[in-house]
């Protein structure tokens, strides 16, 4: 997992296919419609807007796909939890790309996330988003960039 400036993506993606993914970031604004945004077989865009809230039931890995989660407007509190402290509530979907979890213990770490930030999880990174930060409901324009986790091993 990584947290930091998207300005300093450059730092943690080396190969030329990033430098085309972090090009076609700067293309999508908060006027941008709510949507996925498929450019390619590697990666794709997926707009979306919704509110924070204060206990979210969502808690999730992945296996094929790299999430890199953007705002465009507003703040989300993710919590990150190790392996021993959920229980798989969804076996792996493949469809999704996606398996779901419920909390046995706290998480082990929380970020926030902000615009100008990126918080970038690695298959099975197991996190939960949504929360609202401070306990205010926010609502948020975000963008998560889906990565096929192929590319990072070329």
């Amino acid at each position: 997992m990584i947290l930091d400036k998207i300005d300093n993506s450059s730092r943690y993606f080396k190969s030329p296919i990033f430098l085309e993914i972090f090009n076609k970031l700067k293309s999508f604004d908060i006027d941008t419609p709510n949507g996925i945004y498929k450019t390619s077989d590697s990666y794709y865009f997926k707009v979306m807007s919704y509110e924070t809230q204060l206990a979210p039931k969502i808690i999730e890995s992945h296996r094929k796909e790299v999430d890199v989660q953007i705002l465009l407007s507003g703040k989300e509190l993710i919590k990150i939890y190790k392996e021993d402290d959920v229980n798989v509530l969804e076996k792996y979907n493949s469809k999704i790309d996606c398996q779901f979890y419920e909390e046995l213990k706290p998480p082990i770490s929380e970020i926030i996330l902000e615009p100008n930030y990126m918080a970038v999880f690695f298959p099975n990174d197991i996190h939960g988003p949504l929360y609202a930060y401070n306990d205010k409901i926010d609502k948020l324009k975000k963008i998560v960039i889906k990565i096929n986790e192929t590319l990072f091993s070329q």
